[in-house]
């Protein structure tokens, strides 16, 4: 939890202020009883003492001074939110290295299976769109809530030589933008890369991953490989993604699952200001109840 005006909190200090104020007027209090009367003779006077009933309607009005001065401070949460819309471009190496059997049946078999478990976990109104690549990238699908019409043209993404991950993203980038958007706006959008190597030819992945840094698009990478491409962490770290490691067919579907949920989540701070104001109300109901129920009086 975080404040939207922390420096309010320097105002706490007034709540053990007034708890000093109020026991200094309490043994004052009783001091000055103790002159009107002998002390020892007070328990033939006085058959019952209030004891903690006294003390416990003071209790709750401090606490109730002490939420309401959090709530002056605003008080603020980080709470996960459905996104409304958003745009996902799966970006899948389609080169001839992808047909290895390391990863059972092959890892673009398995790559295509972990795409239809991806999207199966993300809601039926975002959009998304393919591109695979190998020594150059092929728009598959634009951006689409047809998902149907995405596993269509993964299927039948052809096999090709080259591995061109920069491109790659480039085109991704490209193609999230709406066709009638002004000034490259898009909707939310994020791009998820999977890739069995580093890149071979074309520019830098990392100076296509500057160009999603600046779009603000992350990038999650999944490398379907025993050791996780160093450019795949750096793609990732740049853009404020995640870089995944999914040597094994369970393992890949389970990544895409993962991010299935990452994706269609995103972190919003919340205001708690009411549910503080309506916390010290309630202390402060409960303080004058009981003082009215015990001593037919407010403190």
């Amino acid at each position: 939890m975080s404040f939207h005006w922390p420096e309010a909190l320097w105002a706490l200090l007034l709540v053990p202020l007034v708890l000093l104020l109020w026991l200094r007027g309490e043994r004052r209090r009783a001091q000055r009883a103790g002159v009107f009367g002998n002390p020892a003779l007070l328990p033939n006077v006085v058959t019952a003492r209030p004891g903690w009933r006294r003390v416990l309607p003071i209790i709750l009005y401090l606490l109730a001074a002490t939420v309401l001065l959090l709530a002056l401070a605003r008080p603020e949460a980080t709470a996960q939110v459905p996104r409304d819309q958003a745009t996902i471009m799966l970006v899948i190496d389609s080169s001839r290295s992808m047909l290895n059997d390391d990863v059972s049946p092959t890892r673009i078999e398995a790559a295509r299976a972990a795409a239809d478990a991806f999207l199966e976990e993300i809601p039926d109104r975002f959009q998304v769109g393919l591109i695979t690549f190998a020594g150059a990238p092929a728009v598959e699908a634009l951006p689409t809530t047809d998902k149907e019409a995405v596993r269509t043209a993964l299927r039948n993404a052809p096999v090709r030589r080259g591995t061109a991950v920069g491109d790659a993203l480039i085109r991704a980038l490209q193609a999230s933008r709406p066709r009638n958007a002004v000034n490259n706006e898009r909707p939310p959008t994020a791009v998820l890369l999977l890739t069995d190597g580093d890149s071979r030819s074309g520019i830098s992945p990392l100076v296509a991953a500057d160009q999603a840094r600046q779009e603000e698009v992350p990038v999650y990478t999944v490398a379907i490989a025993a050791q996780p491409p160093v450019e795949l962490q750096q793609i990732a770290e740049m853009t404020g993604g995640q870089a995944f490691t999914a040597p094994t067919a369970e393992q890949l579907t389970a990544v895409y699952r993962d991010l299935g949920s990452r994706l269609t989540y995103v972190e919003e701070k919340r205001e708690l200001t009411s549910y503080f104001m309506g916390g010290a109300a309630v202390l402060l109901l409960l303080g004058a109840a009981a003082s009215i129920a015990w001593f037919l009086r407010l403190p």
